[in-house]
């Protein structure tokens, strides 16, 4: 493919991602690459694996670049080729895995290269669930100060970084998820219809979820949409505590909250989370959420009383007891849905990483 003669002029931008399915630090490439400013940016999308896409690029000025690499260990190469090729101004990468590997090698590239990495989670806790957490913590403290400029998800995210890993705060910056304007809001159906799209793994905290709404004492009925490697676990929880008839593992949908968004309650079990996509799309419904209280940017989206409830983290029975209070809350559906999209609003998101983008730009080329 041959370079429209205007891209000279533009900022050549090169964003890797592990892949593009079902996700939200996936969502969040998509809609990044689908809104950017193509008068400004040429972008070029390196997906390492891009066999099961489930986020589609529809940016016609965008060129996504499939690298059929199945982890980020055997990327180098092809990513070292790639910058040769087409030679960034700036490297952006979008996971946290993807982010340790590439400072890791990051001498090996141009010093007039701009690196900047986007965390997807909180660094601390997701390193407890790694493979090898001493070497996964040993690494980020060792070369993440090799990326010039960090993106957090969230102000605890940001302090997270700065307090465990030395990151100097002028090296970050806090752009939320963001949410895209929704304009449909259905009134809840008042027969406690809840609802929870998420992961089907550990750190998701489902059990906890069901656990809590088995002890009720109101009728119900509770979907829990997604899939993953706990599934099997979770539906014999369900089997156990004989909630067949009103716990339901719908498995992955391409719109989750479809036939949903007239549902009473969105539950969010998270042990940690970055800054969970699944609530703004849950708030720009107007759903009020109930939440743990866990590490993470939840109670940055959540404030208690106007759009949910937060929960003691780990505390069950407080879970129970806030699903049952809230029938005594007449939460203004229309006025979360407008506060959501209002406050994380995905022009506003794109325009900050645009501008961020740009500001280090030109501070490099002075």
């Amino acid at each position: 493919m041959q370079p429209d003669i205007n891209d000279t002029k533009k900022i050549k931008l090169l964003i890797l991602t592990p892949t593009l399915e079902c996700g939200g630090s996936e969502k969040y490439v998509s809609l990044l690459c689908n809104n950017i400013n193509s008068q400004q940016f040429a972008v070029k999308l390196a997906v390492l694996n891009n066999e099961t896409s489930f986020y589609t690029i529809n940016n016609k000025d965008v060129v996504v670049i499939d690298l059929k690499v199945k982890h980020a260990r055997s990327s180098l190469f092809k990513i070292k080729s790639l910058v040769k090729q087409h030679k960034p101004d700036i490297i952006f990468s979008t996971s946290n895995h993807l982010n340790i590997y590439l400072a890791v090698f990051r001498q090996l590239f141009s010093k007039k290269i701009i690196f900047i990495a986007r965390e997807s989670s909180v660094v601390s806790s997701n390193s407890k669930r790694a493979k090898f957490p001493v070497l996964y913590n040993w690494l980020i403290k060792k070369f993440y100060c090799r990326i010039d400029f960090i993106i957090c998800q969230s102000k605890f995210m940001q302090q997270d970084l700065i307090d465990n890993y030395s990151i100097k705060k002028e090296k970050t910056i806090v752009i939320n998820n963001a949410v895209e304007e929704n304009s449909l809001m259905l009134a809840a159906t008042q027969k406690n219809k809840f609802i929870t799209v998420a992961r089907l793994s550990e750190e998701k905290g489902i059990d906890r979820l069901i656990r809590s709404v088995a002890n009720l004492n109101i009728p119900f009925t509770y979907y829990i949409i997604g899939d993953g490697d706990k599934k099997m676990l979770l539906q014999n929880l369900i089997n156990q505590l004989q909630l067949q008839s009103k716990v339901f593992l719908t498995g992955k949908k391409d719109n989750p909250f479809g036939e949903m968004e007239d549902a009473d309650l969105f539950l969010m079990g998270s042990h940690y989370e970055g800054f969970p996509n699944t609530l703004l799309e849950a708030g720009a419904l107007g759903i009020p959420v109930i939440a743990f209280n866990a590490p993470g940017g939840i109670n940055e989206i959540i404030t208690d009383g106007e759009n949910g409830l937060l929960v003691k983290d780990g505390d069950e029975k407080a879970f129970t007891a806030a699903i049952e209070k809230v029938r005594d809350i007449n939460f203004n559906r229309r006025q979360i849905q407008n506060n959501t999209q209002k406050m994380f609003s995905l022009n506003l998101a794109i325009k900050k990483t645009e501008a961020l983008f740009l500001e280090l730009h030109q501070n490099f080329n002075l």
